[in-house]
């Protein structure tokens, strides 16, 4: 099936699993994420915008840090995904939060501006990321930050040599590829940042490694999400697929076996 034939979708699910997995995917790079807020000068009072926000991880540490005085709203297209959010903002009792159903390239806040607009691997699975972030940098006031992180798949290495986790990001990447994402968005967010109109573009990679335990079981489970697409494409037979997926979960067990996380890139940069 060519890509223009896809109805696109997100590709790692929407369901119990996918959620599992992004909270994985937080305990992988939720400390640099929340670095990365104070980095880069998120301060008490702001309103703030989270654009995929998933099951609003990132979201609640945004909160947390306006305080009272500010607001953050979480945006994402996944009603499951966004009821996971409301639960865990709710647990917190945070009241300057709210969650709407809505898309990165058109969200429903556009007669709004913000001081702070957020996106955490959400450009790497759209079809036209230029346009998402141009929604992005409308929605941010003048002098407001736009702040973004998305994963870029070259540079994974392990130790000792990990066939199965090459085999993994090969499908990944074909996978994403053919329905019109790109895996290797990361060091591509600088320049789509100019090209928005945005200045003062700082940029950073982060890649946790081990003994990150949750490093190496984020590979397995995004392989186990990402199973009925590459089946689907015909990239691999799910026996192939739930092979290399107990392979992965093998290498994860190994406490000799050292692999790296897909590196992150964080780009901060402000509307004029």
């Amino acid at each position: 099936m060519p890509p223009s034939a896809v109805a696109p979708r997100y590709l790692l699910g929407q369901d119990a699993p996918a959620a599992d997995r992004l909270r994985v995917l937080d305990a992988v790079y939720g400390a640099t994420s929340r670095s990365l807020l104070n980095r880069a000068g998120l301060r008490p009072g702001w309103q703030c915008a989270d654009i995929g926000c998933g099951t609003g991880l990132v979201t609640l540490a945004m909160a947390e840090r306006v305080g009272n005085s500010g607001r953050v709203v979480g945006v994402d297209r996944a009603e499951f995904f966004l009821n996971e959010a409301r639960r865990s903002a709710a647990e917190r009792g945070l009241s300057n939060i709210e969650f709407v159903s809505g898309d990165a390239v058109a969200p429903p806040l556009l007669t709004e501006q913000f001081d702070w607009v957020y996106g955490r691997c959400v450009l790497s699975h759209l079809r036209d990321p230029l346009r998402a972030l141009q929604a992005m940098t409308r929605l941010t006031r003048p002098g407001g930050c736009v702040v973004i992180e998305d994963i870029d798949c070259g540079g994974v290495f392990a130790h000792p040599d990990a066939p199965a986790l090459m085999r993994h990001l090969d499908l990944y990447q074909k996978v994403m590829r053919l329905h019109g994402c790109d895996p290797l968005m990361g060091r591509k967010l600088p320049r789509l940042c100019r090209q928005t109109g945005l200045c003062d573009v700082h940029f950073e990679i982060v890649t946790p490694t081990e003994p990150v335990e949750a490093v190496k079981r984020l590979y397995p489970m995004t392989l186990a999400c990402l199973k009925p697409a590459i089946v689907e494409a015909a990239l691999a037979t799910a026996d192939e697929v739930d092979a290399l997926a107990a392979e992965l979960q093998r290498l994860a067990d190994d406490p000799h076996e050292t692999m790296s996380s897909t590196p992150m890139v964080q780009v901060r940069a402000r509307k004029p």
